[in-house]
């Protein structure tokens, strides 16, 4: 038996922290594929919904229509060369395994701000446009404070977003360290 046959063997039944590395992996991998769809949609989705604001007489709504097509761009593109940094997600071994681990959670730390950052534009372009059409409009007092108040509160969470992530990462960050020892231990 070659020491890769072994390996392979030891990876499939292993004992000790292997399968729990081996599922973590398992269930990264499956999430990686379903975030790719998942972002896709919604970003198409996004997009498609913005072809109203291109019928409409106001100029600013036209805008408006603008700004939510570079955001679905900027989300797009941010996504893709984040994701293309992981890499593919082959778990041929234990090592590999955690280093797409490690790489998937240093992924998701980007993309927290990337979107910090492309959310924090919308927010002030999405403020500014708004206010611009209620003007237009003569929108009662309310209804601009109101607005002006979910992009405030839409601001507030998406501009913490690498805060609470880096709580999550932080577990699963010991975890990966847990296993890396484990697998240096073990010297596989």
């Amino acid at each position: 038996m070659t020491a890769w046959e072994a390996l392979q063997s030891t990876w499939t039944g292993g004992a000790g922290a292997l399968p729990d590395v081996r599922a973590r992996a398992e269930q990264e991998v499956r999430r990686h594929r379903r975030s790719t769809v998942s972002v896709a949609i919604l970003l198409a989705a996004a997009a498609l919904g913005t072809l109203p604001a291109f019928d409409a007489a106001e100029d600013v709504v036209h805008l408006i229509g603008w700004a939510m097509l570079g955001f679905c761009a900027a989300m797009g593109i941010g996504f893709v060369v984040i994701r293309r940094g992981i890499g593919s997600p082959e778990l041929n071994g234990p090592r590999q395994a955690v280093e797409f681990l490690e790489r998937r959670l240093a992924g998701e730390r980007r993309v927290a701000h990337l979107s910090r950052w492309v959310y924090l534009a919308l927010c002030i372009i999405g403020t500014v446009l708004t206010q611009l059409l209620y003007v237009q409009h003569r929108s009662p007092m309310l209804v601009r404070v109101l607005t002006f108040a979910c992009f405030v509160f839409g601001f507030a969470i998406t501009f913490t977003t690498p805060i609470w992530f880096g709580r999550i990462a932080r577990h699963r960050q010991s975890e990966i360290d847990r296993w890396r020892g484990w697998l240096d231990e073990q010297n596989l």
